[in-house]
């Protein structure tokens, strides 16, 4: 019972021991160089079913343990994991281990959720009743000392809005350069962005 949960909501050919979590751990943190929480690396690695919630909570405390990270908990916050030197000549020695597969499935959904959240620490995105129904939506992209672009719309649904929300996220040098080159008139600008479709003959 006890194997089974700890095995639940992981995908086939994941890693399939602790052992196994904690090399895949250890490769992590050492290729993105910075610190991340236990809610990070559960989400990154959750979302592929990579690793079961117990599992990863046993094998961070046991590599905290052994000296392979560094467990801080700034202002009495989350608790924030970091490789150590001895961590990282384990990810170096052991790591080929691990299936190519898995390490680039790993390394890849960390580094999207790390540029994810980076993206919503920077740019802005407010949604609020519009008098009458709909939705107002306020869009910004800060700069240093001001604002490349800040604007405001009317949104008729929240259907519209979580569409405009995700692909301002998703794209937000390619929404400022479509607004400059609309408001410029540049054509040259909004036919890279929008090449014409073929010709639809019938």
């Amino acid at each position: 019972m006890d194997q089974e949960i700890f095995k639940a909501g992981v995908r086939p050919g994941s890693p399939n021991s602790r052992v196994e979590i904690k090399m895949l751990l250890c490769f992590i943190l050492s290729k993105i160089k910075d610190v991340m929480s236990f809610a990070q690396l559960y989400e990154a690695l959750s979302q592929d079913a990579l690793v079961n919630y117990f599992e990863l909570v046993e094998a961070l405390d046991q590599l905290a343990a052994q000296g392979h990270l560094q467990c801080g908990n700034p202002a009495g916050g989350e608790s924030l994991y970091s490789i150590t030197p001895l961590g990282e000549q384990a990810a170096e020695e052991f790591t080929p281990i691990l299936p190519l597969s898995v390490r680039d499935r790993a390394l890849q959904a960390t580094e999207r959720l790390l540029e994810r959240q980076k993206r919503l620490s920077e740019l802005k995105v407010d949604v609020s009743d519009a008098p009458g129904g709909g939705f107002i939506m306020e869009l910004s992209i800060p700069a240093e000392e001001s604002e490349l672009v800040k604007f405001s719309l009317f949104v008729p649904t929240k259907e519209q809005c979580d569409v405009i929300r995700r692909r301002f996220l998703n794209a937000p040098s390619f929404i400022y350069k479509g607004v400059l080159a609309l408001l410029t008139g540049d054509r040259q600008v909004l036919d890279e962005l929008f090449p014409p479709p073929d010709e639809q003959l019938f």
